[in-house]
Order: C-alpha cells, then structure tokens, then sequence
C-alpha cells in the first residue's frame, strides 16, 4: 500500500458518516461493557454528527464557503489561453455491458470545457483525469471525457488526455508534462465550483497561469424553511464532498510549508 492509499483511508475514516457511525460503534461497545457515561457521549456524539451533516442548510453552508469565490461566468467571455483543462470525477466510465460513458452530478465539468472550445477559448482541450481501469470497466475516465468532449464538437486533433495521475496534486503535474510540449502555460482550468480552490492551487504550483472557470455548483441547491434542518442522503453527499475538500486542502498545505 503506497502513501497515497494510506491517506486515502484515513481522510475517508474522518468523513461524516464513517466519523459518525465509528464513534457511534465506540459507544455501543463501551454501553456493553458497563461503561454507560462515556459510551451514552459517544453515542449521542455519533448521532449528532450524522444528523448536522445530513441537514440540507449545514451541507450547503459548507460548500458555499468552498464556492462563494467562483462565481458562474458566460463562456463567451473567457479569456484567450493557451489550453483548457477539464478535471475528472465528471463520467462514470463505460461498464462491461453497457458501452456508453454515463455522466455524474458533476459532469457540467464537460460541458463548460466543450462549451469554451467552440467559443474559440484556447485551441487545446487536455482531459486531465487518469487513466486506471476498474475491474468492471472497460476503458478509463480520460477516455470517456475525451469521446464525450468529441460528441460535444471538440476535434480529436485539439485533444490531450492524461492517462496517469490519481489526485488533483498528478493531475496538475500530468497536465503540465503534457501541455509543456505545447508551449501552453496560461489555462482556463475547468472543475466544479466547490475544488476549485484546491485544484487552482495545485496547478498554479506547478507553474501555471491559471483561469478558473467553476461548474457544478452545489450550494445554490440550499433548502430552505423547515426543510432545511431535515436530514437528507443528497445532503450528506455534499457534506462528504466538502470535508473532503477541506481536508485535502489542509493536507496541502501542510507539504506546500516543508517545500
């Protein structure tokens, strides 16, 4: 197991629900043993944790502090560069069976990318979005971007594919040993509004001028009323999404002060 495996398993052990049915275990173990105070706290800790990261207005708070910096923007006013970038986590990869690429929440990564090459942004678009295969599947995500990216109107002559990198961190540095070729440096840098923060930061270490351009906004979904406070799944995947975005950035920083 590399290191990228091991903290991989640990930030999914600090995730809402395992954090909160973990500490729920805890309790339930220690309330058997007669250790009924300590495991009543952990207990209700555990429940506490689940239900405030399954309301509707916590899990929203918490990616619009992710978002709020990244307004939406008209693809017809982009700015001129040299390349588009387009993020994975976008398309559920073919499946044996099933020949076609099926997009996730997250696939309007796609559509801004396809929708800023035939605005005549830049005239490269690079699928950075690795390439593993799963047992299941019978070709990578970078692939699939790529074949929907060309159903979309981009030309496979102005696409670049990343088929190696297995985080934001490989994806900025794939990109850049991709594009370096092309003399590409200034990008429009294409992922969803709540890890744009982190990916920019990446990408900008790496030695890029970076324009963001968000999608896939999640916090203008807030509820509000009563609702808002009434425990959901599609809430607790967001609340999911965002502490992992706030740990990964907390994790980036912490290298970036011993660079």
């Amino acid at each position: 197991m590399d290191w990228l495996s091991i903290t991989r398993a640990i930030s999914y052990l600090l995730m809402p629900l395992p954090l909160a049915l973990g500490m729920s275990l805890v309790g339930a173990i220690l309330f058997c043993r007669r250790r009924s105070r300590i495991g009543l706290v952990c207990l209700l800790t555990g429940g506490f944790i689940l239900w405030l990261s399954a309301t509707p207005w916590v899990a929203a708070t918490m990616a619009r502090a992710l978002e709020s910096e990244y307004p939406p923007k008209r693809s017809e006013n982009c700015t001129r560069v040299d390349a588009i970038v387009v993020l994975g986590g976008a398309v559920r990869a073919p499946l044996e069976g099933d020949p076609l690429p099926r997009m996730l929440r997250s696939s309007d990564r796609v559509w801004e990318a396809a929708r800023l090459y035939r605005a005549g942004c830049a005239p490269i678009v690079f699928v950075a979005a690795g390439g593993d295969v799963e047992a299941t599947e019978t070709a990578g995500e970078a692939t699939a971007i790529s074949t929907l990216l060309h159903d979309l109107g981009v030309p496979e002559s102005a696409l670049r594919i990343d088929q190696r990198s297995r985080n934001t961190k490989e994806n900025a540095r794939e990109a850049w040993r991709g594009l370096s070729a092309t003399g590409a440096r200034r990008i429009l840098l294409v992922t969803s509004a709540w890890h744009m923060r982190r990916a920019e930061r990446e990408f900008v270490r790496v030695g890029f001028k970076v324009y963001p351009v968000a999608a896939d906004y999640r916090s203008l979904d807030l509820v509000l009323g009563p609702r808002a406070w009434m425990p959901d799944a599609e809430a607790l995947a967001l609340s999911h999404l965002a502490v992992k975005e706030y740990l990964g950035w907390a994790y980036g920083s912490l290298l970036g002060s011993r660079d």
